[in-house]
């Protein structure tokens, strides 16, 4: 019998399974060439699947004076499944680094976070809406207990996007996380992440965009947090897409700001 989170690898195998084979006419078709400007709004839009390759680049600064630096990197693959519907599997894989302040007395360490994989589906419901939901596995898989969460964690999300103009779209995004299997006594997670980014698509392949989210933590006294996000990407002549990002929390926190950089490769 599995015991502890060895449990979470079979379920999530049989609950990804049927999601893949819940139709018979489900068919792995090429996905047609995707827009510039779809290049571009997929970086906050997760009702468009691309398959591409990325890595993001995350600079916390937090106001004890200790620093933490993310890469990460992501795999997608996204395939057509009909004329209004796509599938994708995706994988994520961070390492991370991080600095304490020098009087703390800590070392600096790096190594392996915790990676994560799943799959999800999107709909195009017609030229201007779309949908997608998803269930994603976080793995307690880090090298490290420093930047460890030490659970398992399981995430189902649901978003729908819309396109007003040619050159603004909209988003809103929801994602229920439930921890499965906890190590070390860490507590329980159960929180509701829910955000509403919007792009504006600007001449010459640019791209600004905005970013309100907030997370409701049901396993410590229904707390809210909400933090703001500005970013800018272009799209480069080769299917390359470069984005920078500046999060500010809004709540009461350890974390002063975060900066982001990601490069994206499409297929």
């Amino acid at each position: 019998m599995f015991t502890g989170p060895m449990r979470v690898i079979p379920v999530f195998c049989i609950v990804t399974l049927l999601l893949l084979t819940y139709d018979k006419r489900l068919e792995a078709e090429p996905l047609p060439k995707p827009t510039k400007a779809d290049e571009l709004k997929q970086l906050n839009d997760p009702t468009l699947l691309v398959t591409h390759v990325s890595l993001e680049s995350e600079w916390d600064q937090f106001k004890d004076g200790a620093e933490r630096a993310n890469w990460t990197f992501t795999g997608l693959w996204a395939w057509r499944v009909s004329d209004c519907q796509d599938w994708a599997i995706r994988f994520t894989l961070p390492f991370v680094y991080d600095r304490t302040d020098r009087g703390s007395g800590h070392r600096d360490t790096g190594g392996l976070g915790d990676v994560e994989f799943g799959t999800g589906t999107a709909f195009r419901l017609n030229d201007k809406w779309r949908t997608a939901g998803g269930i994603e596995l976080h793995a307690d898989t880090a090298s490290d207990p420093a930047f460890a969460e030490n659970v398992w964690r399981l995430k189902w999300g649901w978003g729908v996007a819309h396109d007003f103009t040619h050159w603004f779209s909209l988003t809103a995004n929801a994602e229920y996380n439930r921890s499965i299997a906890e190590e070390d006594n860490v507590r329980p997670q159960s929180y509701l992440d829910m955000a509403v980014p919007a792009t504006f698509i600007l001449p010459q392949h640019w791209s600004v965009s905005a970013k309100y989210r907030t997370v409701l933590d049901f396993n410590n006294g229904d707390r809210w947090a909400h933090t703001l996000t500005a970013g800018i990407a272009k799209r480069l002549k080769v299917p390359v897409v470069l984005s920078a990002t500046i999060e500010k929390p809004l709540s009461s926190g350890t974390r002063r700001f975060q900066l982001g950089l990601t490069v994206v490769y499409y297929f």
